[in-house]
């Protein structure tokens, strides 16, 4: 089975032979060289020449001959096999100097007939110069050349006992082992080849059959040369594409020439490119330089991907060109949104405010402003729109909406129409806070003037809930006093008695004791102080003026009575002394001591003159009793005493 294997191994150098039926024309055997021999093709009446000793063999049919330059001393052994499977048989000889010398007569054998190695040598094997000689009925055999001289020849016969066609082939099995020796004869070069086509920038092998103890010289493209047996030439590009000789020396022989084509096929130039985008975005990464391409992660087969990955991401792709593979990197840098604010502020109207963007580089506005701020003035309720921008391009919007909340409905009441030295109460009302323009500055809603001028504007400012504000004004227009004026028909009078009064400077009139006339007649009992409100009218506006005067009034009917009297004297009548003017009741009585009355009359001019039925009484007290009632005020009435003296 070792046999079998070897020639298995070295069948790659597989050469044919002609049947050579002499021994002088004998082809070259060379070590690492298997060989196949066409055998019975001919009559079995080929036989060798004459004159050689052939020793075991009793005839050699189909002959061919074989020579051994040995060039490397050691043991050699050659396996033979019939394809058929048919009988092969074979002997040979040696040493000798010469290929050729030899022939026919120095081909000996001794006797007895040398018998095969592979049976155990005899003790006078070999003989003379037979080495070895087998002419078994196998379709296998093998020779054995113990301990080959360097320098020297050897000579081989190989038959076909059977004639029938088959091939023979055979080749040294020992080759390269510990002690075995080698031959050379026309040395044929080995088989080559290379594991193209390659790839720039892998490895070209190249690959030669092993023939022991020769050197072996490689040539190739661009000046290459390499003496190994299987040379490998590294990172190889498309210059080392192209035809490798290999010549094979040994033993003082050289090989033809053999050849293997070699093709670096050129790798693609793979390029990515990469990509930045924002959260949200679509990114476009893009393969070029080679005609496929195979994308990880995702095993994508386009040249251009749109990806939107949500962070950083890495991608590889692998191009390839005529089986050529070339590997590049791109990346998708995602770069995180700015988040966009902005403020929503209200104002009044006809106000501006100022909108404020924050948290990018630069803005645009949905009116078409550029920069962080804006300044804007709706007359109504508006949404503005910004967009912003970092230094990553990335973008957010953000929205305003600015209320637009209408000024104070400002209502004013109170009296604009007043008289001189009046006041009016001013009201506001539509608001949260007042202030008026009074001096110093009032901030109730409702104040209270006395203007001074004919006319005066006071103006309010309302703030409402919302912090708008506005104005309003209301006039107060002032009217002049009318200026009263009173006159007495007497400055003094008696009690009980009548007067006239009389008011000017007005329209109309209001006295204080109903009376609504200029002039007035009064019967005061006392003195007495008569108002009057005098008004006139300007405008619809009525204003007033009072006025009064004093009304002295003295009592007329003043009396007193005398504590005594004489009928004989100065006072000769007793009656009450004084000023009596108006009387509607009048009665005087006089008593005794006794309870007796003694005089009456209801004349005030009349008096007691001490008499009693017309005489004259005794002096003494008297009790009188007065009663008066003047029609105007309550009556009057008293009880005295008085003396009467002679």
């Amino acid at each position: 089975m070792k046999k079998l294997f070897l020639i298995i191994v070295f069948i790659t150098g597989i050469i044919n032979a002609n049947s050579q039926n002499f021994c002088n024309v004998a082809l070259p055997f060379s070590t690492g060289t298997t060989y196949n021999f066409p055998a019975g093709v001919s009559s079995p009446s080929v036989q060798g020449e004459v004159g050689p000793n052939y020793g075991c063999l009793g005839s050699t049919p189909n002959p061919a001959w074989y020579y051994l330059k040995v060039c490397t001393q050691g043991n050699i052994e050659i396996y033979m096999q019939g394809t058929g499977p048919y009988d092969v048989d074979f002997t040979c000889w040696g040493p000798f100097n010469s290929p050729t010398a030899p022939c026919t007569a120095q081909l000996t054998a001794g006797s007895p007939t040398p018998t095969h190695w592979a049976a155990g040598p005899s003790p006078n094997y070999p003989t003379l110069n037979m080495i070895d000689c087998s002419f078994s009925a196998s379709f296998e055999e093998w020779c054995y050349i113990p301990n080959a001289q360097v320098g020297k020849y050897y000579l081989l016969l190989i038959t076909n006992y059977s004639n029938l066609t088959q091939n023979i082939i055979f080749s040294q099995t020992n080759a390269g082992q510990p002690g075995a020796g080698s031959t050379s004869g026309v040395i044929l070069p080995p088989n080559i080849t290379n594991n193209g086509p390659i790839c720039q920038g892998d490895t070209l092998k190249l690959t030669a059959g092993l023939i022991p103890n020769v050197q072996y010289n490689w040539s190739g493209p661009n000046n290459w040369t390499s003496f190994v047996q299987n040379p490998k030439i590294p990172n190889a590009s498309t210059l080392n594409s192209g035809t490798y000789y290999l010549l094979v020396a040994g033993c003082g022989d050289i090989s033809s020439e053999n050849t293997t084509v070699a093709v670096v096929k050129p790798r693609p130039n793979v390029v990515a490119v990469s990509d930045t985008i924002c959260i949200g975005d679509t990114a476009i990464i893009t393969a070029s330089g080679a005609n496929s391409y195979l994308w990880t992660p995702g095993n994508f087969t386009n040249s251009s991907l749109k990806l939107s990955p949500g962070f950083t991401s890495n991608y590889s792709v692998v191009g390839t060109s005529l089986g050529c593979k070339d590997t590049a990197t791109a990346s998708i840098k995602v770069n995180a949104n700015p988040t966009v604010t902005v403020n929503s502020p209200g104002i009044c109207v006809h106000d501006t405010t100022t909108l404020i963007a924050n948290g990018a580089l630069n803005y645009t506005w949905s009116n078409g402003v550029l920069g962080d701020s804006i300044k804007v003035s709706p007359a109504n309720n508006t949404v503005f729109n910004v967009v912003g921008k970092d230094i990553n391009n990335c973008i957010d919007s953000a929205t305003s909406t600015v209320s637009v909340f209408p000024l104070p409905i400002i209502q004013l009441t109170g009296n604009t129409s007043i008289c001189e030295g009046s006041h009016a109460t001013l009201t506001a009302n539509g608001g949260v806070s007042y202030v008026w323009n009074t001096i110093p500055a009032q901030t109730s809603p409702s104040i209270t003037v006395s203007p001074l001028l004919p006319l005066t504007t006071y103006t309010i400012g309302v703030t409402d809930i919302n912090n708008c504000f506005d104005t309003a004004s209301i006039s107060v227009s002032t009217t002049p006093l009318p200026i009263p004026g009173i006159s007495l028909e007497s400055d003094t009078i008696c009690k009980g008695s009548s007067t006239t009064i009389t008011a000017s400077g007005g329209s109309s009139y209001r006295w204080n004791n109903g009376e609504i006339t200029p002039t007035i007649s009064v019967s005061p009992l006392n003195t007495t102080v008569y108002n009057v409100t005098v008004k006139t009218s300007v405008n619809n506006v009525i204003c007033s003026a009072d006025t009064n005067v004093k009304q002295n009034v003295r009592d007329c009917n003043l009396i007193f009575f005398p504590n005594s009297f004489s009928p004989y004297g100065v006072n000769t009548v007793f009656k009450p002394i004084g000023e009596i003017k108006f009387l509607k009741t009048y009665h005087f009585l006089i008593y005794n001591r006794w309870g007796q009355k003694v005089f009456e009359t209801n004349d005030i001019n009349e008096g007691w003159d001490g008499r009693f039925n017309g005489e004259y009484v005794q002096s003494g007290v008297y009790v009188y009793y007065i009663f008066i009632d003047n029609g105007y005020e309550g009556s009057y009435e008293k009880v005295g005493s008085v003396t009467l003296v002679d």
